[in-house]
This record gives structure tokens, C-alpha cells and sequence, in this order.
């Protein structure tokens, strides 16, 4: 029988948790670290910190938010947001992180889960993917563009995990 696992997610954006409404509105909840904290208190298994910002402007991850999120964190930590070259997941690594997420570059660059499915391993690599229904069922979502692709969640996945998501 498989375990039942509880993953917690934190959606950030300019440096603060927030509670997304819809992919268009955001409420401010709070620090990453403290929110780490909180989670770690309520007994998680993991916790996903998804930087949605960082993918939004271009930039990098955010190493240094990372590294104080991680440094209160008693569970795996997965971090995605900004990633887009093999030196953000070494450095991802290097500040605490234990796996990687990829949305938008599992959709623009899926070349880049297979490389870092071989270079850390494929249990290293984590899809995220976003849904929305419509009026032909569930699709992805991209944010970026705002609107739907022509894809389900599920089709996804099942390419995401032949390129090395595990």
C-alpha cells in the first residue's frame, strides 16, 4: 500500500508567501522562512517553494531566499521558479535545496529535465504543472501567456516523466 504523504506548497512572489486567487490576485501571507517554519510545526513530509516571480521577470532564482528557507526546514525542500540552466539547480543545491520544480521550462525548454534528470537524478526532478478547466475539460495553463494550451494536465505529465521527472 503507498503512504500517504502531505506536501505543502508556497506560492512566492517578490520575496513574500502569498495565496494566489485565480493565477490574477494575491494575498500576502508572509515570510518564506517563517512560513517553512510553520509548515514544519503542522508535521509535513515536504514543502515546495515556488518562486512565481522570478519565472515572471526573467531573473534567477533567489538564492539567498532559498538558503533562509532551507536553514529552518526539517522536511525535503523542492524549489522551482526561475530555473533555467544546469548552474541554478547546482547552486539550488548548494543553498539547500533537495529537488527541483519546473513549470514554465518543463513547457519552453523540457530539454533541461532530461540534462538535470542525468546529472542529479530523476528523483531530483519535479513537474509542476498548472490546470484550469474549461469548457473541453481540464488543460494546462500557461501564466505566462495567460491562457489555456490545447493540452490536458494528465498528457503532460505522462511526457514530462519520459524526459525525467520523477
Amino acid at each position: 500500500m503507498l503512504k500517504k504523504r502531505i506536501v505543502a506548497i508556497l506560492i512566492v512572489k517578490n520575496g513574500i508567501v502569498v495565496q494566489s486567487i485565480g493565477f490574477k490576485h494575491y494575498l500576502p501571507v508572509g515570510k518564506p522562512a517563517i512560513a517553512v517554519e510553520f509548515l514544519n510545526s503542522w508535521g509535513v513530509d515536504e514543502i515546495i517553494l515556488l518562486d512565481i516571480s522570478a519565472t515572471q521577470n526573467g531573473s534567477p532564482p533567489d538564492y539567498a531566499m532559498v538558503k533562509s528557507a532551507s536553514a529552518h526546514c526539517r522536511v525535503p525542500l523542492t524549489v522551482g521558479g526561475g530555473i533555467t540552466q544546469v548552474e541554478h539547480v547546482l547552486e539550488l543545491m548548494r543553498c539547500g535545496a533537495d529537488k527541483v520544480a519546473f513549470n514554465q521550462t518543463a513547457l519552453y525548454k523540457p530539454n533541461l529535465i532530461t540534462e538535470i534528470a542525468q546529472l542529479c537524478g530523476e528523483q531530483c526532478v519535479v513537474a509542476s504543472i498548472d490546470g484550469i478547466m474549461t469548457n473541453v475539460g481540464h488543460q494546462v495553463y500557461d501564466y505566462r501567456q495567460r491562457k489555456a494550451l490545447n493540452q490536458s494536465p494528465a498528457d503532460l505529465a505522462i511526457q514530462l516523466q519520459a524526459l525525467g521527472a520523477g
